[in-house]
């Protein structure tokens, strides 16, 4: 018993070594020592249950930082495979309206040497119209200047025939009176249809 008190509590064992002691002093000493011996037992049991507890709680811990950290680096990546998505889509969006953009400056491009074609025929048939009017109306104005050139000389000749009959009806045969200039005489002769 001595010696199971000595490696309980070492104050406990010199009181032991010290030399006999009454029965109820030991018992007393004893009760003590079995006393604290289970108080330090017993903070020593709750002191490893609060160890346990700590590194259970560490591993709970541990264990939530690697989830969240695996979680983060989830998110993470499936943020920067949108993100390299819409650049691919905004590229292409940029190509497409990039590639629409040429077409249209093309089909203009077309049109307007289309209309620009067009324009230059129409203004060339125009011309080649107009040439043949004034030809023909220059044709036209010839053949009237002709007619009436060929009026004029007919009445010419009408007018000057008439005055010779004139002027020898009227005229004495015996007077040297002279006529009028037959620039000052004027007649009305009926017009020579054409």
């Amino acid at each position: 018993g001595a010696t199971s008190i000595a490696g309980a509590a070492p104050h406990l064992a010199l009181v032991a070594d010290a030399g006999p002691r009454p029965a109820s002093a030991l018992a007393a000493a004893m009760g003590c020592a079995n006393t604290r011996y289970m108080a330090i037992e017993r903070d020593l049991h709750g002191l490893k249950e609060v160890a346990a507890v700590q590194k259970q709680a560490s591993d709970a811990l541990n264990a939530l930082k690697a989830q969240q950290n695996e979680q983060l680096a989830r998110m993470q990546e499936s943020n920067q495979a949108e993100v390299r998505e819409l650049h691919e889509r905004i590229s292409q969006m940029v190509l497409t309206s990039t590639e629409e953009y040429r077409k249209v400056q093309e089909a203009q491009g077309d049109e307007l040497r289309t209309m620009h074609e067009r324009h230059t025929q129409e203004v060339r048939r125009i011309q080649e119209e107009q040439r043949q009017q004034l030809s023909e109306e220059l044709m036209r104005h010839v053949e009237e200047v002709r007619k009436l050139q060929a009026e004029y000389r007919n009445h010419l000749r009408s007018v000057a025939m008439d005055m010779r009959v004139v002027s020898k009806s009227t005229a004495p045969a015996c007077c040297g009176t002279a006529l009028a200039p037959t620039k000052d005489t004027i007649m009305s002769t009926p017009s020579v249809p054409c």
